[in-house]
């Protein structure tokens, strides 16, 4: 009887001790509720004082782990707020006391991220970094554009909406997809970006992010069913579709499935062939009437016709947006 009882205590002591390591290990995994307010609230503080990027930046960097997903969610979203505003300002940085001709001078050094000689660009270079952008450059001229490979730091701290986001753009920003109004991407990369930022748009319907995810679809949507000046979809002098796109869109439209991209895609490519592959006028009313169903639903001004745009310094689609609401395209 003894021995049974001690059995029975013994492993009513194991259950307890295991559920002390279960409750230890669920308190670590969970953020604490006053450490992630007191976190929150010294990160509103120091965006209302105007803190620099690099600045909060690092404050996310150091506290993004101690919150929980919406917060850490709620902060990415401030932070790319804050780069947007202040990009205009880092551009002019690159754009004074000759710095232009100090990245040229350099330039091995610049893209290798080493070994840069001049104070002044040294210090430039490691604070665009540390203020989450990159150089790109576009007809010799360069510039910082957002990286959002930078957002990568962030991804397993956020909600799934937001960590899909940050896979996006950061495909966009580690390839842009133009430069000196030409595709430096090829179709299939075209559709493949579309359908990804297509499912977005469908899974996530009720993210802080969808209405971004959009107007990026949108213009590729646009670079599907027109090109860009130096890469038309249809050429110029023939007005043929272009061959190689052509075999890529037929290929990819043999299996739809749920996307209403490829099934408008189809339609397109239908009134393509009955035209002998030409730009016909019922072809061109067709992808007009595409963008301007798309523009629909979007606040901003319809600046969709890579012919009517000066494309001189395309550089990421999102930078595109905001020239756009600049009234620079």
């Amino acid at each position: 009887m003894l021995k049974k009882f001690a059995l029975i205590i013994f492993c009513l002591s194991l259950a307890v001790a295991a559920g002390c390591v279960v409750k230890k290990q669920t308190e670590q995994n969970t953020p604490k509720e006053p450490e992630a307010n007191t976190i929150m609230n010294d990160f509103q503080a120091l965006i209302q004082k105007d803190s620099s990027v690099e600045e909060v930046a690092g404050f996310i960097n150091n506290n993004i782990s101690s919150v929980s997903e919406e917060d850490a969610s709620k902060m990415v979203d401030q932070f790319e707020i804050i780069q947007k505003k202040n990009l205009p300002q880092f551009e002019i940085m690159f754009d004074e006391d000759g710095m232009q001709d100090k990245i040229n001078s350099e330039y091995k050094a610049v893209t290798a991220q080493s070994d840069i000689k001049d104070s002044e660009l040294k210090e430039l270079l490691a604070k665009t970094k540390n203020s989450g952008y990159k150089v790109e450059t576009a007809e010799g001229f360069f510039f910082p554009i957002i990286d959002y490979e930078f957002y990568k730091n962030f991804s397993s701290y956020v909600t799934p909406d937001v960590k899909d986001y940050i896979d996006i753009m950061a495909e966009e920003s580690d390839k842009v997809p133009a430069k000196d109004a030409a595709l430096v991407i090829g179709w299939d990369e075209v559709l493949k970006r579309a359908l990804s930022q297509e499912k977005f748009i469908n899974t996530h319907k009720d993210s802080v992010k969808v209405n971004d995810v959009k107007e990026l679809y949108k213009k590729y949507v646009t670079f599907a069913l027109y090109g860009l000046n130096n890469t038309p979809l249809f050429r110029y002098d023939s007005k043929i579709l272009d061959p190689k796109a052509k075999e890529v869109y037929l290929d990819a439209v043999t299996n739809p499935g749920d996307s209403r991209f490829l099934k408008t895609l189809n339609g397109f490519l239908d009134l393509v062939k009955n035209n002998n592959c030409k730009l016909a006028d019922e072809v061109e009313q067709y992808r007009d009437n595409v963008i301007k169903k798309l523009s629909g639903s979007s606040t901003e001004p319809d600046s969709l016709n890579p012919k009517q745009k000066n494309d001189s310094q395309v550089t990421l689609l999102h930078e595109i947006i905001q020239l756009a609401q600049q009234g620079k395209v």
